[in-house]
């Protein structure tokens, strides 16, 4: 190999390493359950009634939330309720009573922000404020909640 192509070489291989240091992580854009932040990616656990992660963080104020459906059969949704996990049966519990389409009580203060109720596949972004504090998120498709929730904890 010539020394020139041996230059043109090593330029492309720092130019691909730069490249791919610049897109790797570590930066502050979705959260999936490690450090704050204020962009998470929840999605469901295929045909498993669970989200994954299970447990994620944020830091008080505005959050995004996108939930993604990625079971091929089952409806679900993210409500994220203000509490524990009791506070998130008495949410679902409600959403029976309240019945399709999104199985939400309308108005229930605990419910601070919610998706749609999904069919397999489907994804939406929800926004809303947090305060500090312990949050639960639940799929309140009927016998859903029983399995399917998740902690956010909010610094």
């Amino acid at each position: 190999m010539n020394l020139s192509a041996w230059f043109r070489t090593m330029g492309v291989v720092v130019v691909a390493a730069v490249a791919l240091t610049a897109c790797g992580g570590g930066g502050g854009g979705g959260n999936t359950g490690g450090g704050g932040g204020n962009s998470l990616t929840i999605t469901s656990d295929g045909e498993n009634l669970a989200y994954a992660p299970s447990t994620a963080s944020a830091s008080a104020g505005s959050i995004s939330i996108a939930f993604r459906n990625t079971s091929a059969s089952q409806q679900h949704n993210l409500a994220l309720v203000r509490g524990d996990a009791a506070a998130a049966d008495a949410v679902a519990a409600a959403g029976v009573a309240a019945g399709p389409p999104n199985y939400l009580p309308q108005g229930d203060p605990n419910v601070v922000c919610n998706t749609q109720m999904l069919n397999g596949g489907g994804e939406e972004t929800i926004s809303c404020n947090v305060e500090a504090g312990s949050y639960t998120y639940v799929c309140t498709f009927p016998g859903h909640s029983v399995q399917m929730k998740g902690t956010l904890t909010v610094q």
